[in-house]
């Protein structure tokens, strides 16, 4: 990885003018690229060390960790379906479109790639970014592709109709902002929101460019996410502060910061989460605490027993108040946001194996992808391993899932991507 590549880290019936007042932005404009086509290469587990930096020493000057790694890589059985290998980096973004059989994933590389998930075939390389892409969504309808890189290049494509069952895509949109902490469509409406590095918050209508800037704090915008009914964001800076902003007024409608008794103060990672059917919010810090807020402020703290990387609420479907907790030391934990409680913790068949995403299945079933490449599900009632889904050596950094296809897509610091098929859920 470069050294300035970390480790990577959301139907409503509004219309666009509900969310956005209209601001004029000069929008940068460029013809579609060229189509091309990669073939797909099988790569050994020699090529694939060598790609990322792993030296092939004799037994004896391995140290007991990297003989151990070695024979977790030899003895590891690939279960997908399909493992897309056309990047020659880390890939960290991936995104499935809605209807069409396509994935995107972008990659240390400096590239993205559509491709087709049933082949593996590339339909598009965009080659317009010059640092590593940590971004890559298509918009809730497919209409739209947008691809973020670290430098804070941002490009948007239309997504046209097909030409031989492939995609046109023609850039409709350029931007370029400070270093991009964060980025990701509206869930119902053509909206981009992206948070930086100065603390600054954009929200821009597509593709027209009208801009609104929800003010920084001079610290970074670590994490953002929508709020259920999709009018408010939630956000967390790296001075601690939290924000509830009102999208459409771009008012501050609740704020916790030093000065509240409940406040974060000075963190080094935060993640938010806000409650799909209600107004209920959560900012978890790295070093374990978990803030509890609605609408007017926040309800609770609780400081968990370990530190925590990722958060997921269960879907509003579930009859359960839950969410999940990932850790980077492999803890894996369910609460009760209603009595602010732990409810289980799941068992992590590999100790240790730190989490990297959380992503719920269904009502009562959570995946963990993992440190070691592993992609664990549990039954969120218990804490019991449903099964486990193999085939990453290394981090898995993104996750999309398609239920009506029963398809998992994966990405990974080991330089592939790769097409899962879900087992049976059960309730």
């Amino acid at each position: 990885m470069r050294d300035n590549t970390p480790p990577h880290r959301p139907v409503f019936e509004d219309g666009d003018d509900e969310i956005l007042e209209e601001i004029e932005l000069d929008a940068n404009a460029a013809p579609p690229l060229d189509e091309e086509e990669d073939e797909l290469e099988e790569v050994t587990l020699e090529q694939l060390e060598a790609s990322l930096g792993i030296h092939d020493y004799g037994d004896d000057d391995m140290d007991e960790e990297s003989i151990r790694d070695r024979e977790r890589i030899a003895n590891m059985k690939d279960e997908a379906v399909l493992t897309f290998r056309s990047h020659t980096a880390p890939v960290f973004a991936c995104s499935l479109h809605p209807q069409y059989t396509w994935a995107v994933t972008g990659s240390e590389d400096d590239l993205a790639f559509v491709w087709d998930t049933s082949s593996g075939e590339v339909l598009y390389k965009i080659t317009d970014h010059k640092d590593t892409i940590t971004e890559v969504h298509f918009s809730h309808d497919g209409a739209y592709l947008v691809t973020g890189d670290l430098a804070g290049e941002i490009n948007v494509f239309k997504v046209s109709e097909l030409r031989e069952e492939r995609p046109i895509l023609t850039k409709v949109w350029a931007y370029s902002m400070s270093d991009m902490s964060w980025l990701f469509w509206h869930r119902g409406a053509h909206v981009l929101l992206s948070g930086s590095d100065s603390g600054e918050v954009y929200v821009w209508r597509i593709p027209s460019g009208d801009c609104k800037i929800l003010a920084g704090q001079g610290a970074r915008c670590e994490s953002g996410e929508l709020s259920g009914d999709g009018k408010k964001l939630l956000t967390a800076y790296m001075n601690g502060v939290v924000k509830l902003w009102d999208l459409k007024t771009c008012q501050v409608l609740m704020e916790v910061n030093e000065q509240h008794p409940m406040g974060l103060g000075e963190i080094t990672h935060a993640v938010v989460a806000c409650e799909l059917d209600s107004p209920f919010y959560i900012c978890a810090e790295g070093g374990g605490k978990l803030l509890f807020c609605t609408n007017s402020g926040p309800v609770s703290v609780v400081q968990s027993e370990h530190g925590i990387e990722c958060i997921a609420f269960a879907p509003a479907s579930s009859d359960l108040k839950l969410f999940a907790c990932g850790s980077l030391d492999g803890h894996i934990s369910i609460w009760d946001y209603s009595k602010y409680t732990l409810r289980t913790v799941c068992e992590n068949p590999v100790p240790n194996d730190g989490v990297l995403r959380l992503k719920w299945l269904n009502d009562n079933t959570i995946l963990a992808a993992t440190s070691n490449g592993n992609l664990n599900a549990f039954d969120a009632r218990t804490g019991t391993l449903k099964f486990t889904l193999t085939g990453h050596f290394y981090h898995i950094y993104e996750l999309a899932y398609k239920p009506m296809d029963n398809q998992l897509l994966s990405v990974s610091e080991d330089t592939t991507a790769k097409i899962f098929k879900v087992p049976p859920l059960g309730d």
